[in-house]
Parts: structure tokens; C-alpha cells; sequence
């Protein structure tokens, strides 16, 4: 099945740029006003300033009612206000090491503190090598804290140099010990992004392979194998389950995804992680998954370099359908012997999917709407298509996506940088 054009002619293309271009400014002047209310909220909370007094001076000051008209304020303001006073309020390294240091005066009554301050140091100094090791200090990424519990999601894009900053690791630490999973980007965003798609992917900065069963043989039969070299990085994530890393560059995001697919296949790993906007969990914080934490952490043998290319890798490519919105039918043999689900349950499948990848709603409807708009036909016989056209296709993407958004907890308009259905990552 080709993919879709969603640039049928020269009118379709040119609105398209105005919308995405409208879009793009109105994600600026958002972000804007954001750091704007935050940058308030850190001065209040050092000030003393009373939450109340707080939160009036910010419904009157905000920019947010215009910004975002289908948005609580309310919300907004608390969540800022508690968000800021989590990160404050979360112990950084100085302060670490002063309870640090106050156990080993009197070990005796102070074990526990001293204990607790060990554990800050090293998961804070774990999370902060690999991301330093990884990335430049400018280079923009996503940083994912997940909780299940809650069925809510929280997604940050900023720069490498602001997630490895004390203050941010706070807040981080602060989401963890309050249930929630932290996962980071393995490629890098463009300056600004507004999500976490495949056209806001910047550079391809790794490959890397979820394994998720019988973890340390696959583990083992991947450092045996000639064809492909040993990995940068093994994250333990749970007992046998491994997130494996390389390093790479000069890939391009097509060629990168046929490599994951190729990965994936060759050595068992899970084929739901094969996608250019995957994020991986962050080492140095907790696995929130199961009833006991499990601290996420490097294996030995940690090798920051070298940097891999694709000449390194000499597995077989698995052929696959390229750009950032390939849909796929199934053949009409498998629709009329009921092996597999309707067209209108894949589009719903495809609307949960991509919702959980933190792709924008809007562009979901509009490939949802553009691909319900003919019929659809994968065999010789014209005559029997695998999916007929809706009457009004839009009217149909827009509901398929709008219960899928009530499924997955997402009630209200996203904010660019919050997303808060659950991220399509690893379910360890």
C-alpha cells in the first residue's frame, strides 16, 4: 500500500505550511508565557509569597486564558506551582552531601539520612553521565515522566543542559518517588519542538533494541554475533529485561528505522520499539512498573564510544515502507477470513498508537480523514475493496480520535510540551 499524499495538489500544500507555520508561532508564544509564569513562581516560592497570593497574581498576569481557551487556568497554576515547589523542595547535590556529612559525624542517629543522601549522589551522578556522554549540552530532547497509576503523562522538551541540571534532576526525582516512570529520548529534537514526531526528530543520535524476554540470552547471542557490534550501553530495567544502545551517526531517520526493524527481528527484540521517536528509560531512577522499585542502571561494561555507522552493522535489512505517516491495509484474503480486525477497528488502533507516541491529534485526523476519504483495495479485484470511503471522513477522524483521547485520560487540549495520555515506551 502506497503511503498517502497528503499534498494532493498545490492549495492542499499550501495550507497545510500556513497551518503548520500558525502552529509553530502559537507554540512559541506558549512556551513563552510558560517560562514567564515558572519564572515568577520559583521567585514567589523563594520569597515566602503565600499560594494563594500566588495564584491570583497569576490568573490575572497569565497569558494562558488567551493561549489556550479550552484549558482549566486553574489547573495550570496550581500544577506550576506545585511542579516548581517539588523541584525546590527536591534535595540537590549540595544538599546531598551535607546530610552526607552530617551522618558521618554521628553515624549512629543519622544512618538513614546518610543512606538516602548515597543513593541522591549516585543516581544523580548516573543520569547525568549518560546524558553528558550522550548529547551535546544544546541538544533538544524529550524527557517523559510516566505514571500508571494516575493514567498521566507528563512530557518535557528542553535542552540536555537543563534535563542534567540539579533542578530539573530534582523535579525528576520528585515525579519517581511519587510513582512515575522517567524515560529520555534516544535522538535529538529541532530547537523548539513542539512534540515528539517523527518530523520534529533532528539527528539520529542511536539505535538500540528493547528485549523484554529471555532478556540475557539475547543479551549474550547479541556480543557473539560478528555482524553487529558490542553496544555502548545495557540498561537493566527489570529482572531479564534490557534495553540495549549504540551510539550512531550519519544515519538517516529512514535508514535508521529499516536498521531497528532489521534489529528486531534478527535478535527477538521487541518490534513495537523500532521508531525514530522511542524514548528509553533514564538510568539512575526507578522502575515504577512493579509492586518493588527496581533501580534502572548501567551494565558493566559502559563504552561511551565509538561511534557506530551503518557499515558497522552487517545484518540483513528487512524492506520496509518509508515517511512519517505510512498507514498499512491487510490483504483482502485476510479481511474476508476474519484473521484480523475491521478497517474501522485499525483506524482506531492507529489513533491509539499514534496518540500514545505524543503525535499531534490534529495531524492524526487529517491521515485518518485522507485515508477514509476512498475506498481501498489491495488485490487484483477492484471490485472488492478492503475499505469503503466514509460519507464524511473528517467528521469520522475526528471522532475515532476524540474517544480514543477519552480512553487514554486525555480530556482537554494538549499543551505543546504536555502530553498526558500514556507515551508509547517500553511496559517494563
Amino acid at each position: 500500500m502506497p503511503p498517502i499524499d497528503p499534498f494532493a495538489n498545490e492549495t492542499n500544500r499550501n495550507l497545510y505550511e500556513e497551518q503548520v507555520t500558525e502552529q509553530e508561532e502559537m507554540s512559541q508564544k506558549c512556551q513563552r508565557s510558560e517560562r514567564s509564569d515558572r519564572s515568577f513562581v520559583r521567585r514567589a516560592l523563594r520569597r515566602g509569597l503565600p499560594t494563594q497570593d500566588m495564584e491570583d497574581h497569576l490568573l490575572t498576569a497569565t497569558e494562558f486564558h488567551r493561549l489556550n481557551p479550552d484549558r482549566d487556568p486553574i489547573v495550570y497554576v496550581r500544577g506550576l506551582i506545585d511542579e516548581e515547589g517539588s523541584s525546590l523542595r527536591g534535595p540537590d547535590l549540595a544538599e546531598a552531601s551535607t546530610i552526607a556529612s552530617r551522618a558521618t559525624a554521628n553515624h549512629s542517629a543519622t544512618s538513614s539520612h546518610a543512606s538516602s543522601a548515597k543513593r541522591i549522589l549516585q543516581s544523580e551522578a548516573m543520569a547525568r553521565r549518560y546524558i553528558q556522554g550522550n548529547f551535546e549540552a544544546s541538544d533538544w530532547l524529550a524527557v517523559v515522566a510516566r505514571n500508571r497509576e494516575l493514567r498521566q503523562t507528563v512530557q518535557r522538551i528542553t535542552t540536555a543542559r537543563q534535563i542534567a541540571s540539579p533542578e530539573f534532576q530534582a523535579w525528576l526525582r520528585h515525579k519517581n518517588a511519587n510513582g512515575s516512570d522517567i524515560y529520555l529520548s534516544l535522538n535529538t529534537l529541532k530547537e523548539h519542538a513542539r512534540g515528539r514526531t517523527k518530523a520534529d526528530v533532528q539527528e539520529i543520535r542511536h539505535l538500540y533494541l528493547d528485549l523484554d524476554e529471555d532478556g540475557q540470552q539475547k543479551l549474550a547471542a547479541i556480543y557473539q554475533n560478528p555482524t553487529v557490534p558490542h553496544p555502548n550501553y545495557v540498561l537493566q530495567t527489570s529482572p531479564q529485561k534490557f534495553q540495549v544502545i549504540w551510539r550512531a551517526q550519519g544515519l538517516r531517520q529512514s535508514e535508521a528505522e529499516e536498521l531497528l526493524r532489521s534489529l528486531a527481528q534478527r535478535f527477538g527484540g521487541d518490534p513495537a520499539a523500532t521508531d525514530s521517536t522511542r524514548v528509553f528509560r533514564l538510568p539512575g531512577f526507578n522502575n515504577k512498573k512493579y509492586k518493588e522499585n527496581f533501580l534502572v542502571e548501567l551494565a558493566t561494561g559502559t563504552l561511551p564510544d565509538p561511534v557506530y555507522h551503518r557499515s558497522d552493522f552487517r545484518i540483513e535489512i528487512l524492506p520496509g515502507e518509508h515517511g512519517t505517516t505510512v498507514r498499512k491495509t491487510v490483504s483482502a484474503q485476510a479481511v474476508s477470513s476474519g484473521a484480523v480486525n475491521t478497517q474501522s477497528e485499525r483506524d482506531w488502533a492507529y489513533a491509539i498508537r499514534h496518540l500514545r507516541n505524543g503525535d499531534n491529534p490534529e495531524l492524526i485526523i487529517r491521515e485518518i480523514a485522507a485515508y477514509r476519504a476512498t475506498d481501498r483495495n489491495d488485490s487484483p479485484d477492484t471490485r472488492k475493496p478492503t475499505s469503503l470511503r466514509k460519507a464524511n471522513p473528517r467528521y469520522y477522524a475526528e471522532r475515532t480520535v476524540s474517544r480514543a483521547m477519552a480512553q487514554l485520560g486525555m480530556t482537554r487540549t494538549l499543551g505543546e510540551n504536555e502530553i498526558r495520555s500514556p507515551e508509547n515506551e517500553p511496559e517494563r
